[in-house]
Parts: structure tokens; sequence; C-alpha cells
């Protein structure tokens, strides 16, 4: 929250794609269906600066385009949704893979699922370990599955640990 809040999380962002590729680009890259994901904050769809950066660092490395998923972060809104949709249109046409990141909490709501076009959507921890203690759990992980594969996105759960989280 404080790289955010100070405008250090672009840096922070990009060092940390360079690092990864330096250090772990040849291991990822040496295998194809592995990947490698990063969280994108609100003032990385700011401007299309996270395009250009992902083509030149990753684009340099062993690592594929498509090997690369990014996450839009929950903990702030976006301030311009026209913006974000055309970055995360720039970064799906490079081949990266844009989803939302803790679906239904903080500021990733449904209304990113329908103006945003991204290619998944992760179901925050909240939910699944909920499975069994909160009444309506269950009910909101199945309506979110449901409606992802209704609209073509891979879904993905956090921290299920469990055959009951499982099922």
């Amino acid at each position: 929250p404080l790289a955010e809040s100070t405008g250090l999380i672009v840096p922070i962002t990009r060092a940390l794609m360079r690092r990864v590729c330096a250090q772990a680009g040849a291991a990822i890259g040496g295998r194809p269906h592995f990947s490698i994901g990063f969280n994108l904050a609100a003032r990385h769809f700011n401007d299309e600066t996270v395009v250009e950066d992902v083509r030149t660092i990753v684009g340099a490395s062993p690592i594929a385009l498509n090997q690369v998923l990014f996450e839009v972060t929950e903990r702030q809104p976006l301030a311009n949704l026209t913006m974000a949709r055309r970055v995360i249109a720039a970064l799906q046409g490079i081949g990266v893979r844009v989803g939302i990141d803790d679906l239904g909490t903080g500021h990733s709501g449904l209304s990113y699922m329908l103006k945003l076009g991204v290619d998944f959507i992760k179901i925050d921890k909240l939910f699944v370990d909920a499975i069994d203690t909160e009444r309506y759990s269950t009910t909101i992980i199945e309506t979110l599955v449901e409606l992802g594969k209704n609209m073509h996105m891979e879904i993905i759960a956090e921290g299920v640990e469990t055959f009951e989280q499982v099922a």
C-alpha cells in the first residue's frame, strides 16, 4: 500500500520484472507450461508504460510473453476504466494474460469483469476459507465460477487446501 500511495509501485514492478528475468528467466522460459505472475496496481493503468516495460524487459528474456500473467489488484479503484481497458487490450495484444485479483474484495467487483475484458479471475482466499463456516460462501463461489465460465474466463481460487474446498 505504501508503494502504491507514493507512486513507487511502477518502478518497483519494473525492477521486479528485471530481477525475475535475470535470475529465473532461463528456468521459466525452459518450462513452457509454467507461468509467472505480477500484480498491477491502479497506477499501472494511467498510461501504457507497463506495456512498453513488458516488451522491453520480458521480450529480451527467455520468458515467452504468453507465460506472463498480470493481476489487477483491488486496493485502489481504477481511475479511468477506458484507459485501463486500453492497457489490458495492449497487454493481451502482445500475448500476456490479465486477470482480476481477489475478485469480490476491495475495488475488484463485478464491474471489472464486465468492463475490463480480462482473461481470468482469482477468487479471494476469504471466500475459500469460509466454505463450511459462512452460510453463503459456497453459493458465492459457485456463482463466480459459473459466471467466469459463461464469460470464457479461467478461474483461480486462492488457498484451496481441503477436499471440501476443491469440490
